[in-house]
């Protein structure tokens, strides 16, 4: 279930997050030009609605028609395409049927379009003449977009509606009765488990510019991207843990100003408990919102306090500052009530080991084996030398924290004399076949281990965390990498 909500997640996530400037230029737009703006203007502010209701369906409609439709076997860029040229025709009457509800459309349409192309038109075009593949394939692509054009203006587009507006009334609902806060019961704990582009790309955006576009503006842009209930987490870790004061200072810094979460995903899976300080964080940082009427009038992306603030109008920045300042003061008092109560309880439990074990205990010494040294030659043989010429930093979109590590990681290597090895970024889920090695979060290697095969991985407690990668380089120093059943991708043994 898990992998499949991941799977969901990363299509949207891939289909969207080329467009997000799209939407914030909507939102930027709305809060300089829009009725309550800085400075009204009627028709600059037509042309936020125009990119909203029209160009940001049709591209997120193509993306999606492209993406469903997209297959590995070595198409050309032509055959790629088609899926998107048919969602985009198929679009074209969601939008005429019901322009309010487009975004929702495209999602739909164009994932269904592109896998009707892939799956059912694309193999019979197999069989066609030579000479005549081009004629046929733009035909049937004509023909089949025809087809799914009438199919939303009659009755995909009627559906969506309902299930808008059922949607649109559960959020009002939320709202009118003071208790929209609840749904930090449900996004903290799915962003901690790298769902946070499911719930956000998939949901609260569309249903949030819907909103936005009826209202000037909608909470739901702030639910999921607010950085208090994480920063307030690095908070109580910095308080509580002097030891690592630097590494939570570097987060703490990632959190508020970058606007990346996954930096606190990984201590907060090692210490689920935590969670209730997010929930409680997110909690009240979103009754604030609510009671003082915090919104933003566009997409937050990502959630920096800087991305807040570019598209908050003037007169909700206060309420908005508010909501992410008690969101990370209780996240943080939270956290610490619970570090401190663990602490405690570790001690406690630490004096009782003691006492029942005594402290004059005298064992036997323990005799090592001896080892039959003729072994070791044949074990070493069955060890395959690897050269490691390109490294892949992956994490949930591939422009977050991977792209930061991937950075550090160069950084180290220049200094290291290695800047031969190649270095970057990707999503989970596109990760090229020709690497040699894989970096990743640990939380990552479960979904990670159906798509590599034998590619070298290394797991790390943070992709931010620059100690951690010295037993990397220091493999890389060697000119290869041991490559042995259990250091590979399904066996126990990571970095």
């Amino acid at each position: 279930m898990k992998k499949l909500l991941h799977r969901f997640g990363k299509f949207y996530s891939k289909v969207i997050i080329n467009f997000i400037g799209i939407f914030i230029f909507v939102g930027i737009l709305s809060v300089v030009f829009g009725d309550y703006g800085w400075r009204p203007n009627e028709n600059i502010y037509a042309i936020s609605q125009f990119v909203y209701k029209t160009v940001i369906t049709i591209v997120i409609a193509y993306a999606g028609g492209n993406q469903a439709g997209h297959s590995r076997e070595g198409k050309s860029s032509s055959q790629l395409q088609a899926g998107g040229a048919i969602a985009v025709m198929a679009v074209s009457g969601m939008i005429l049927a019901d322009g309010e509800n487009g975004i929702l459309g495209a999602m739909i349409l164009g994932p269904l379009s592109g896998m009707l192309w892939k799956y059912v038109l694309e193999p019979g075009l197999k069989k066609v003449k030579t000479g005549l593949e081009m004629l046929v394939r733009n035909v049937t692509a004509a023909l089949a977009g025809g087809v799914m054009a009438l199919l939303a203006f009659y009755l995909i587009a009627p559906a969506i509606s309902v299930c808008a507006d059922t949607l649109l009334l559960g959020v009002n609902y939320l709202i009118g009765h003071k208790l929209i806060w609840l749904v930090s019961f449900v996004i903290e704990p799915a962003k901690v488990f790298f769902l946070n582009n499911s719930i956000n790309h998939g949901i609260l955006i569309p249903i949030g510019m819907q909103q936005a576009e009826q209202m000037g503006e909608s909470i739901l842009f702030l639910l999921e991207t607010n950085p208090g209930p994480g920063l307030g987490i690095l908070a109580a870790l910095y308080l509580e843990k002097r030891e690592k004061r630097k590494e939570y200072a570097a987060s703490m810094f990632v959190e508020l100003v970058g606007g990346i979460h996954e930096i606190y995903f990984p201590e907060v899976i090692s210490n689920m408990w935590l969670l209730l300080a997010l929930i409680s964080g997110g909690a009240a940082g979103n009754f604030c919102f609510l009671v003082l009427q915090g919104a933003t009038t566009g997409v937050v992306s990502p959630g920096s306090i800087f991305a807040v603030l570019l598209v908050c109008a003037q007169n909700r920045v206060f309420a908005v500052l508010i909501g992410i300042a008690v969101s990370a003061a209780v996240s943080t008092a939270v956290g610490v009530l619970i570090l401190k109560y663990q602490q405690k309880a570790l001690k406690k439990s630490e004096k009782e080991a003691f006492r029942e074990s005594g402290a004059c205990l005298e064992t036997e010494p323990i005799v090592q084996p001896e080892t039959d040294q003729t072994v070791q030659p044949e074990i070493e043989s069955k060890v395959e030398k690897k050269v490691i010429q390109k490294i892949g930093f992956v994490c949930n979109a591939g422009v977050g924290s991977s792209a930061m590590g991937a950075a550090l990681f160069r950084r180290k290597l220049r200094e290291m004399n290695l800047a031969e090895v190649e270095v970057e970024a990707y999503a989970a889920d596109q990760m090229p076949e020709d690497l040699d090695a894989v970096v990743c979060q640990k939380d990552l290697k479960e979904i990670l281990r159906s798509e590599l095969k034998t590619v070298k991985l290394y797991t790390v407690e943070s992709l931010l965390n620059q100690a951690e990668y010295t037993a990397i380089i220091e493999k890389i120093q060697k000119g290869y990498a041991d490559i042995s059943y259990e250091d590979v991708i399904g066996g126990e043994k990571g970095i």
